[in-house]
């Protein structure tokens, strides 16, 4: 199975952000997806350029906003640790900034 190349998934993560999770049927499949390609963006962190970097960050503001929606499929069952904060978003937006304080 070949690798995706990251910034295939960094445009994903965009078009899931701008054009989806519309409050509508289907919006639980949709935040997963969101959810879980940030999860693999996080995952090969380190490969993106630092225009993408900043470019992810950018969007996760966007994500933190739509934290509500998102909130509805939450807690999931299984989830990474607080690195990945975006899966604690049912805890409110401030986890975004506690787990950047845990890195640091």
């Amino acid at each position: 199975m070949a690798v995706e190349p990251i910034q295939n998934a960094v445009e994903s993560y965009e078009a899931y952000l701008r054009l989806g999770l519309r409050d509508e049927d289907g919006v639980v499949d949709e935040i997963l997806l969101v959810l879980n390609t940030r999860s693999a963006i996080e995952d090969r962190w380190s490969e993106l350029s630092s225009l993408d970097k900043r470019r992810v960050t950018e969007l996760d503001d966007l994500l933190v906003v739509k934290h509500d929606l998102i909130a509805e499929v939450l807690p999931f069952p299984q989830r990474p640790g607080s690195r990945h904060w975006w899966w604690y978003l049912d805890e409110g937006p401030q986890v975004r900034e506690q787990a950047r304080q845990k890195a640091g």
